[in-house]
C-alpha cells in the first residue's frame, strides 16, 4: 500500500471520526408509534361466561387492547429498510468494528450508510468459505464497500494465498434498466466507483486481488475454469445477474456460498433469482437486510 493511499485513508477516517464526534445519540435506534390493522371476531372460551349481547363490546375492547391501541416501539437497530430488536452482538466485536470502519472509509462519505447487517452477512459467508480451496469473486464491486470490509475482517488474508476477483465497469454512472449498462444519462451514483484507480487504492493493503474491468457476463473469461468458493453478486440488473450466476454456477465448489445483494429489495431481481434457483434445485434464504444467501449443494455419495 503506497504512502499516498495510507494518507488518503487516514484522512477519510479522521473525517468520519470528526463527524461522529459532532453527533449525539444513536443513528440506528428508532422509536416509532405502532399499531396493528388486525381484528378478530372470534370470541373463544374466555368469553363464554358473558351474555351474548355484550360480545360486540368485549370484542372491540379486546381488539383495541391487544392490536389497535397505538404503542411506542423502540428498535435496537433500524437501517436498510428494516427494524429489529434482535440481539446484534456482532456490532461490539472488535473485528467487525474494524471491518465496518473500513466500509465507511471506502464509501467516500462521512455519513454512516447503515449497512451493518449486510456487512455482517458478507463477513460470515467469507469466513465460512476460506478453507474450501477456491477463489473469491465479486460481480459488481462499486467503490468496494463490502469486499474491503470483508477482507479487513480476515486477519490473515495476505498469508492464505486466496485469489480475489473483483468485476465491475468501475464507472460512476447509473444502470440503464433497458440495456443493463452504465449510462451517463442516468446520472452519477454515489456508491459506484469513480475510477478503477480509486478502487485499487481502497484495496491497496491486500494481496491477491485482481480487478477485471468491463461488462458482465462478457468479462467472466478472466475467472474461467477456476473453482469458486465465495461469490457476491450486486449488478443492479436482473438479466445481467441471471446470466452471471448461470455462467458461474458450474464453477462453484460444493458448499460454496453465494450472496445476492438486492434479492429481497428489488422484485425483478427477486423473481429472476427465484427462477434460477428452481432451475438449479436450490433454495434461497432471504435475510433481514434483503440479501439472499444460497449454498452450492455438497456432492452426493453415489456408492
Amino acid at each position: 500500500m503506497s504512502s499516498n493511499s495510507k494518507s488518503k485513508k487516514s484522512q477519510q477516517l479522521e473525517s468520519i471520526l470528526a463527524h461522529d464526534g459532532l453527533t449525539s445519540g444513536d443513528q440506528f435506534k428508532l422509536k416509532s408509534l405502532s399499531w396493528r390493522t388486525f381484528k378478530s371476531r372470534h370470541a373463544g372460551p374466555s368469553f363464554d361466561r358473558f351474555p351474548k349481547f355484550l360480545m360486540p363490546l368485549l370484542l372491540a375492547v379486546r381488539n383495541l387492547k391487544y392490536y389497535n391501541f397505538p404503542r411506542i416501539m423502540e428498535w435496537s437497530l433500524s437501517e436498510d429498510e428494516s427494524a429489529s430488536n434482535n440481539i446484534a452482538s456482532f456490532l461490539d466485536r472488535e473485528e467487525f468494528v474494524d471491518a465496518y470502519r473500513q466500509l465507511r472509509c471506502a464509501s467516500g462519505s462521512v455519513v454512516d450508510p447503515g449497512l451493518h447487517w449486510r456487512l455482517h452477512q458478507i463477513c460470515w459467508a467469507m469466513a465460512n468459505c476460506l478453507d474450501l480451496g477456491g477463489v473469491f469473486v465479486e460481480c459488481g464491486t462499486g467503490r468496494g464497500l463490502m469486499m474491503s470490509g470483508g477482507l479487513r475482517s480476515i486477519s490473515d488474508w495476505n498469508t492464505r494465498g486466496i485469489q480475489m476477483y473483483l468485476f465491475d465497469t468501475f464507472e460512476p454512472f447509473g444502470i440503464n434498466p433497458a440495456s443493463g449498462r452504465n449510462d451517463q444519462s442516468m446520472g452519477v451514483r454515489a456508491t459506484y466507483a469513480t475510477s478503477l484507480d480509486d478502487v485499487k487504492e481502497t484495496f491497496g493493503e491486500w494481496g491477491n486481488v485482481r480487478f477485471v474491468q468491463g461488462h458482465l457476463p462478457e468479462t467472466l473469461d478472466a475467472v474461467e475454469s477456476q473453482p469458486i468458493a465465495f461469490l457476491h453478486i450486486d449488478l443492479n440488473h436482473a438479466v445481467a445477474e441471471m446470466a452471471t450466476l448461470r455462467r458461474l454456477w458450474p464453477m462453484l465448489l460444493p458448499n460454496a456460498i453465494v450472496v445476492l445483494d438486492d434479492y429481497g429489495q428489488v422484485k425483478t431481481q427477486n423473481d429472476a433469482m427465484n427462477s434460477l434457483a428452481q432451475e438449479f434445485g436450490v433454495r434461497i434464504l432471504t435475510t433481514q437486510s434483503g440479501q439472499g444467501i444460497l449454498m452450492k449443494p455438497p456432492l452426493r455419495n453415489r456408492s
